[in-house]
């Protein structure tokens, strides 16, 4: 017999908690994190008077929802969680409740989180989550950068001529007063040059970059993650015309100052094989192990051995070039070690025609940080060297590949310097979620 439904209206008393299966990802998030940290983060952002607004906490679930399930567009969001009992379930929000607007969103980004600090407190605080669970344990980390495009069109983008001041880069506070305490430093002179670049009208934060593999403007995201349980430890947004780095080491001590994390080890690709990185890292107590570039002109491929315990090179006939001086190069902007041998010291020897020579001299230019940038260079092809570059490869770039693949970090959908950082965050503290309560 042909069955037809029964279309009386029902009267029922229906648990939703009932209804979400043990193993439901909502679930296990919603048994190992408590959310009511958000009220305390979120407190100095409203009013004591006025009517009351919608729950922070409320709207923090339903962007990581958004974050944790893909779902790119907030107008979708809103729909998505209306519908689906389990996201319902996981926001606090009961059958007879109405979802908050999108709108809601954009209007407390204007008006409330516009700087984005409150989205950092979120990532922060789970992350000494993690710690406090030993899921990061600060023995081995891995850093990395990625480049994401700004949500433009081409027809936005414009070329222009700018006038910018040049000067040094600022990569560490303590690099730079140990650097100001060698002979021949000298306070480094900016100067003004023309830069052609691209700018975007509709995204004037973001930045331009033009490399092998990577061309467009957009943003640089830098993350870092501990490879005991993949847990993202640190989260930095940037245009993308900024180098990886220039802003490895500040970084990392944002992560040791907000999370009071000590970090023994640190992997990076060749990008950071910096002497300054080097020596950065060192200053912090960290030990790092960064893949080695290729330079074109360097005194080792002429036939010079560096002694590491008495700061010079030495030539094939056993001459020493001594560190003299720190020299300020205005083209560059950069310091550099020089290293320098009378030239009667080398007369008659044939070999004296591959060395550089000035002012009566035989001259080696080095990096500012060369003794720093040598030990580096030791830790090349030892076991604990491929060991790092192993984790490198499945963490930080497997980290990545998830965060674009899964967690709508493949491009920057929002615009502005503080939009693209709230997305990182956000994806980062969805990914975050995820490993955590596995590995709870």
């Amino acid at each position: 017999m042909m069955g037809k439904q029964d279309r009386q209206m029902q009267m029922i008393i229906l648990d939703i908690d009932s209804m979400i299966p043990q193993d439901h990802l909502l679930r296990q998030i919603k048994n190992c994190v408590n959310f009511d940290f958000i009220y305390e983060k979120a407190k100095p952002y409203y009013s004591n008077i006025g009517r009351k607004s919608i729950d922070p906490v409320v709207m923090i679930k339903m962007l990581l929802i958004g974050y944790l399930y893909g779902i790119k567009s907030e107008r979708r969001l809103e729909e998505e969680v209306s519908l689906n009992l389990a996201y319902r379930w996981f926001c606090d929000i009961d059958l007879t409740q109405r979802v908050p607007d999108h709108s809601t969103f954009s209007q407390n980004r204007k008006r409330r989180f516009g700087d984005n600090s409150v989205f950092r407190e979120v990532f922060n605080a789970i992350v000494l989550q993690c710690i406090k669970r030993n899921l990061v344990s600060g023995d081995m980390l891995v850093a990395d950068g990625s480049f994401l495009p700004a949500n433009i069109s081409v027809q936005s983008s414009i070329e222009v001529i700018e006038t910018v001041q040049q000067s040094s880069i600022k990569y560490l506070n303590e690099l730079e007063k140990e650097m100001s305490e060698l002979p021949g430093y000298q306070p480094p002179e900016p100067r003004e040059i023309q830069k052609r670049t691209l700018q975007s009208r509709t995204d004037p934060d973001c930045g331009y970059i033009n490399q092998k593999n990577k061309k467009g403007l957009g943003y640089l995201t830098e993350m870092t993650v501990d490879t005991s349980h993949g847990i993202i430890t640190g989260v930095d947004c940037y245009p993308a015309n900024h180098r990886e780095s220039d802003i490895i080491l500040k970084h990392i001590k944002r992560q040791q100052e907000d999370l009071s994390l000590t970090i023994n080890r640190l992997a990076l690709d060749g990008g950071y094989d910096v002497g300054a990185v080097h020596r950065g890292l060192e200053l912090l107590g960290i030990d790092g192990y960064t893949a080695i570039r290729v330079y074109q002109n360097n005194a080792l491929r002429k036939g010079f051995q560096y002694n590491q315990e008495k700061d010079c090179f030495i030539c094939e006939k056993g001459k020493e070039l001594l560190f003299k001086r720190l020299v300020f190069k205005k083209s560059s902007q950069n310091y550099y070690r020089l290293y320098v041998l009378p030239r009667k010291e080398c007369s008659g020897c044939p070999r004296i025609g591959i060395c550089e020579i000035d002012q009566g001299s035989i001259r080696i230019s080095a990096s500012g940080n060369y003794p720093a940038f040598h030990r580096n260079k030791l830790k090349y092809q030892t076991p604990e060297y491929y060991a790092a570059m192993r984790l490198r490869k499945i963490w930080s770039e497997g980290t990545f590949s998830v965060l674009k693949r899964e967690h709508n970090l493949k491009r920057i959908h929002k615009r502005g310097i503080h939009r693209a950082t709230e997305e990182c965050l956000l994806s980062a503290t969805a990914l975050n979620l995820k490993r955590m309560v596995k590995a709870v």
